[in-house]
């Protein structure tokens, strides 16, 4: 399993509710990503908030310098 699909299968145990995620290597590095995530999770936590758990889900990744940089976008579901 390469990265993007450890990453993906994480994210998806830690926001197990209704989820859509679009996650790729911004620079085809191996290192730089961007993700858009959205999830009920977010609902009634500020932008700050909503990092933190995108975060934590990732932690393994970010501590590992899997991930170097990490550009997110975060949304509520309508």
């Amino acid at each position: 399993m390469n990265l993007q699909q450890q990453v993906l299968e994480s994210l998806k145990k830690s926001f197990w509710d209704n989820i859509q995620m679009d996650f790729h290597d911004e620079k085809w590095d191996g290192k730089h990503f961007y993700l858009e995530i959205m999830s009920d999770k977010f609902i009634w936590k500020s932008k700050i908030e909503q990092s933190r758990l995108v975060y934590a889900a990732l932690d393994e990744y970010m501590k590992t310098w899997s991930i170097h940089a990490l550009r997110m976008k975060c949304l509520v579901p309508e």
